[in-house]
């Protein structure tokens, strides 16, 4: 393992510290950076269009990435909020089909609590992800930011323990 492999691993470190405890301002920074590249490729777009006489239709391309990276840039916590909304929507209704087996599993007399259990925390977790979108974005971040506050102490911890050790020569 070099020193800049340690480099990059204490810059993760600060990366999953800052994940953990201010997640928002994190996920925030980093949809206004991706909203900055799709606004200049957009930009780009609409310059190479000019200078090369291309077609309306890479124009128009041009203007609609442009007005989305302006959404991006001006609404981050609006496009943080869509992701684990529509995530919400998706876990309450394979909840609801799997609420159904569980129905069928009591009919059939076959052990159902564990699965009843599981399918209501999975429903609970959906509609906490639909009417709180940002809290559940800023979980979510946070999570990330303990795996990876984890993966980088491991790797720090490997730099230390796989260095060689300098052997004094006595001549």
């Amino acid at each position: 393992m070099k020193k800049y492999d340690l480099l990059t691993s204490i810059v993760l470190l600060v990366l999953g510290i800052l994940l953990l405890f201010i997640p928002g301002d994190i996920a925030t920074l980093v949809i206004r950076l991706f909203g900055i590249a799709i606004l200049a490729l957009g930009i780009l777009s609409i310059y190479n269009t000019s200078k090369n006489k291309s077609s309306n239709t890479d124009f128009t391309y041009g203007i609609l990435i442009s007005i989305l990276g302006l959404v991006f840039i001006s609404s981050p916590q609006t496009i943080a909020s869509i992701i684990p909304f529509i995530l919400g929507v998706w876990i309450v209704l394979r909840s609801v089909v799997k609420l159904q087996f569980v129905s069928t599993l009591k009919k059939d007399g076959n052990e159902y609590i564990k699965s009843l259990v599981i399918n209501v925390l999975e429903l609970i977790l959906g509609l906490v992800l639909i009417f709180n979108p940002f809290k559940g974005a800023e979980a979510l971040m946070r999570i990330i930011g303990i795996f990876i506050i984890v993966y980088s102490g491991l790797d720090i911890l490997n730099y230390y323990f796989s260095k060689p050790k300098q052997i004094k020569v006595i001549k």
